[in-house]
Parts: C-alpha cells; sequence; structure tokens
C-alpha cells in the first residue's frame, strides 16, 4: 500500500533524525518537508512523470525561496525531459534553475558556509549544467562547470565524509575525465582516475541519499565503456524491477545486451524502445533513428545482410531539423559503412554460391 503524503512527510521526518543521530553527523539537516517533497521528485523522475516532479521541486521553493534545493531539483526535472526527448527545448528554463539554485547557494554559504548540504546543491547545479552541455559537445564549458561544480563536492567530502552524495558527481566527473584524457597520458599532471570514479559511484548507489539512483544509471554507460557488460546488465534489470518503464535502462539493457552478443535479446528491446519513442506525441526523431542504428549493427553481427541495408535506409525516413541532423551526423556516417559492409558480404555470399 503506497503511504499517503501526510503519512510520508512524517517518515520523512523520523529518516531525518534517524540518519543525523545514528551516524553522529554534526551537519545541519534538511527540513523534513523538503526530504519529502525531494524524494518524490526522485521517483517521479524515474517514474517518467516529468509534470508531478517538478511540482515538488516548486512545492520546495515556494515554502523555502531561499534556499538552493529546490530549484536544483526543478533543473533536474527539466533536465530529465530533456533527456528524454532529446530536446533542448527547455535549455533556458534549465539554466534558469540552475543559476538561481547557484544564487541562493551562494547567498545563505555567505551566511552559513558549514552548511554541506547547501554546499551540495549549490555544487550540483554547476555540476548539472556540464552534464548537459556534454550531451551538446559542449566540452569546453562543460568541462569549466563540471570542475566548479566538483570542487564544493570536494569541499563536502573533507568536511562531511558522511555525506555520500557527493560521490555521484565526483566520481562521474572522474570517470569520464579520465576516459576522455587517456590518449594524453603524457601529459604531467593527468592522472587515470576512472577505477577510482566508478568506486564512488557504487558508493553514491549504496548508500546515497538523493543519488543512488542517478549514480546507477550513470554507472551503466560507465561499465559498458569499459565492457563490463554484465554488471550493466545487473544493474538495468535490479532498477527496471522497481521502474518498470524507465526507458534509460532499456536503452542500457539493450546496449549491455549486444556487449555480451545476446543479439537477439538486445534486437527485441530496440524494437521495444522504438515502439514507445515513435508513439509519443513530442518527437523529433532522434530516439527512432538512433534505434534503426542500432538495430542495423545487431542485423550485421546476426548476417543479416538486407536488414541492416534496410534499417540503415530507414534511418532516411524521418524529417529532421537541421539540430537534430547535426547531432546524429556521426551515426548517418557510420551508416554508410554497415551498408558498404552488408553489400559486400552480400557479394562475397553469392560468389561463393558460384564458383564452379
Amino acid at each position: 500500500m503506497i503511504p499517503s503524503r501526510l503519512r510520508l512527510a512524517k517518515a520523512s521526518a523520523v529518516f531525518i533524525f534517524y540518519i543525523c543521530v545514528s551516524h553522529g553527523i554534526a551537519y545541519q539537516a534538511i527540513p523534513a518537508d523538503m526530504h519529502s517533497w525531494a524524494m518524490a521528485n526522485i521517483e517521479d523522475i524515474y517514474n517518467e512523470k516529468f509534470k508531478q516532479a517538478e511540482d515538488e521541486a516548486k512545492n520546495i521553493i515556494k515554502k523555502y525561496p531561499e534556499h538552493p534545493a529546490g530549484y536544483f531539483f526543478l533543473a533536474v526535472a527539466i533536465d530529465a525531459w530533456m533527456e528524454y526527448y532529446q530536446s533542448n527545448n527547455r535549455e533556458e528554463d534549465f539554466y534558469r534553475c540552475c543559476d538561481k539554485a547557484i544564487e541562493n547557494g551562494e547567498r545563505l554559504l555567505d551566511k552559513e558556509p558549514d552548511n554541506a548540504w547547501v554546499k551540495f546543491f549549490y555544487g550540483g547545479a554547476d555540476g548539472y549544467k556540464g552534464t548537459y552541455e556534454t550531451r551538446y559537445g559542449k566540452l569546453i564549458t562543460a568541462s569549466r562547470h563540471g570542475w566548479k561544480g566538483v570542487s564544493s563536492l570536494i569541499e563536502i567530502e573533507k568536511s562531511d565524509p558522511d555525506i555520500h552524495d557527493v560521490n555521484f558527481g565526483i566520481g562521474t566527473y572522474n570517470y569520464w575525465r579520465s576516459a576522455m584524457t587517456k590518449m594524453l597520458w603524457w601529459m604531467p599532471g593527468v592522472g587515470d582516475k576512472s577505477k577510482e570514479g566508478i568506486k564512488q559511484l557504487y558508493d553514491a548507489k549504496n548508500f546515497g541519499i538523493y543519488t543512488k539512483t542517478s549514480a546507477s544509471k550513470n554507472l551503466v554507460p560507465i561499465l559498458i565503456n569499459e565492457k563490463q557488460y554484465g554488471q550493466a546488465l545487473d544493474i538495468c534489470d535490479e532498477m527496471l524491477e522497481r521502474y518498470p518503464t524507465t526507458l534509460i535502462f532499456y536503452w542500457g539493457k539493450a546496449e549491455a545486451l549486444f556487449g555480451l552478443e545476446r543479439y537477439g535479446q538486445s534486437e527485441q528491446q530496440y524494437h521495444y524502445i522504438l515502439s514507445r519513442v515513435e508513439a509519443e506525441q513530442i518527437d523529433n526523431h532522434y530516439n527512432a533513428v538512433l534505434c534503426h542504428f542500432r538495430l542495423a549493427g545487431i542485423y550485421l553481427q546476426m548476417k543479416q545482410y538486407t536488414q541492416v541495408i534496410a534499417e540503415c535506409n530507414r534511418m532516411s525516413n524521418y524529417k529532421l531539423s537541421d539540430e537534430i541532423k547535426k547531432r546524429l551526423e556521426k551515426y548517418f556516417g557510420e551508416a554508410n559503412t554497415l551498408k558498404n559492409k552488408a553489400k559486400s558480404a552480400m557479394l562475397e555470399k553469392q560468389e561463393g554460391e558460384f564458383k564452379p
């Protein structure tokens, strides 16, 4: 039975008291109702109820207008919407919320410099800016925002090590910075913190308050990048038990299954994703094109060459905006390579069949 909002608020009050007393935490606790709204915001996001998630964040803003948390969680909900639809239509709202969280955080930290949770939301807002800009290839500004946000989180890590949520941002930053700079191994001062980053993300997944699910989400592409497909699949299955409709974990599951060479199962996942994204009222076709590209790759491995060509051709059947075309340019280029490989394989097969 799902608890009412009142029962959830009471449970949250007990929860806040418990974590502060049982762990001897000295930092200022988050108010119980703020915590309740924040947790509801997170649940709504991963149940893909984005409007409800925004409403929960607005409840925080209404009662605590000077606190950064409400604007932080509103930015998180808006970013989740944009990621789901692969759209930048709400970019201005997103930046406005991040900037407001940073502004409120600066003001409160002037009064309460040791308030670790205020610093967390303050730094997290910069971190989310960096994450968003990475999605659109703005790597220079993404790195700047990312480092600024992580710097605040590192301060919390040193002063309040019981706040495991900081490891979500620090771990994500450490891993992807290392992954992108491995080619610069010869440069002084550039160390490989990828393993440390993964360990930090697992810590946030296991012990974080607000970042458990987000850490799981970030671990999936990282583990796939590390070719640890089984672990990535385990996380996706774990999360899909809790959030059965969450598309982001179906994407991860499909890719992990491909890495495990379970091509038939991966194909099924992508067909499911395709049916979902094409049924959306808001659809710029980015996700559909990507599904067809992934299916083409699967069929190449399965030696179904006619299907490879068909899926690559389907990528061109959508009317795309110039912005989406630019973002998908890499995949269209790789699709041509897949088509050529399929055609060559078909030709070789035909030549083999007609040998005397």
